[in-house]
């Protein structure tokens, strides 16, 4: 089993968060016009309107002012320039972008990241929405990119959680930095969880039973585990080969609040017995960028972290009109 190629097609979807997908531009429709209508409120800017009574064009720079991973470029282009005007009709007018950067570049304090031209009543009405995006997605690729390097030398692939604030823009951020998806959603892969499992009496032979009857279409089947008995038990479930359930996906395994010596134990364990070649096994629960190298170092193929989205930091910035 090629373990990076698998890692690759259940646990990083990157090829989903486009916005061409119609899915993820409803997080990015939901993040940009919805924000930018809620922001106008009924009347507009008033201000603007106020000060600059008659038409004009207008151009800014939007500027790093801290160093850092950059993530939104698409979904701001999508935004501003290739999506329907008719969904911002209170700033209908032309947008033209000068990308100077893009999504994944490295910044450093004081690079540009972007020049807009437009009438000026329409720059200040989308200053704020296009500023919290950027920001709040390159502070989720920063953050994941630092985590990133601190585990590359092990191959472990780090990915977010569903405790996201911005949902799929969220994940978009975290690939950018160089991390994985995980679940997009509830419809994309299978996660027997703890309340799962209690209310079947913690039965494997009862879930994979459910399992082949109703034979759920999704990228991955995961069991969270709580011990290295535990984990044991659902391994040798999951190891036999899944099409023998007539499911036809990859089996992981889940070593959720564990510590780094236990789940250490349940691999090799899992390699005495023929089992580790057939799964995935992934770390979870109370890891962060202190802790998240020993966990690496236990092998595990992927290590998932709910601070790289829940506790990731906007990373500054401004517009500046020229």
């Amino acid at each position: 089993m090629d373990r990076n190629a698998i890692k690759e097609l259940t646990h990083k979807a990157a090829g989903f968060l486009k916005t061409d997908n119609n899915v993820y531009k409803q997080w990015v429709f939901r993040y940009t016009f919805l924000e930018l209508e809620k922001d106008l409120g009924a009347k507009g800017d008033v201000t603007t309107w106020a000060i600059f009574p008659e038409k004009q064009d207008a151009k800014a720079r939007i500027v790093a002012k801290e160093d850092g991973i950059l993530a939104g470029i698409e979904e701001i282009k999508y935004f501003l320039v290739d999506a329907d005007t008719n969904f911002r009709p209170k700033v209908g007018g032309k947008f033209e972008l000068d990308l100077k950067k893009r999504d994944g570049d490295v910044l450093q304090k004081g690079d540009v990241i972007m020049e807009i031209s437009a009438e000026v009543h329409d720059l200040l009405a989308v200053e704020r929405v296009v500023l919290n995006l950027l920001m709040r997605m390159s502070g989720v690729a920063t953050k994941t990119r630092r985590i990133v390097e601190k585990v590359q030398e092990y191959g472990t692939l780090i990915a977010p959680t569903r405790k996201t604030l911005w949902g799929l823009l969220d994940k978009k951020g975290v690939v950018i930095g160089g991390g994985g998806t995980h679940r997009l959603n509830l419809c994309d892969a299978v996660l027997i969880k703890d309340n799962h499992l209690d209310l079947l009496g913690r039965d494997m032979y009862r879930v994979m039973k459910n399992l082949s009857e109703n034979k759920p279409d999704c990228r991955f089947i995961e069991v969270e585990t709580e011990s290295v008995k535990e984990a044991l038990s659902a391994a040798k479930f999951l190891s036999v080969d899944l099409s023998t359930y007539k499911l036809n996906t990859i089996g992981a395994i889940m070593f959720d609040n564990m510590e780094p010596k236990d789940i250490k134990i349940a691999l090799d364990e899992m390699k005495k017995e023929g089992l580790y070649e057939k799964l995935l096994f992934e770390a979870s629960g109370g890891i962060n960028e202190e802790n998240v190298v020993e966990y690496a170092k236990t092998g595990v193929d992927i290590i998932s972290m709910g601070e790289l989205t829940s506790l990731a930091k906007p990373l500054d910035m401004s517009m500046e009109v020229l």
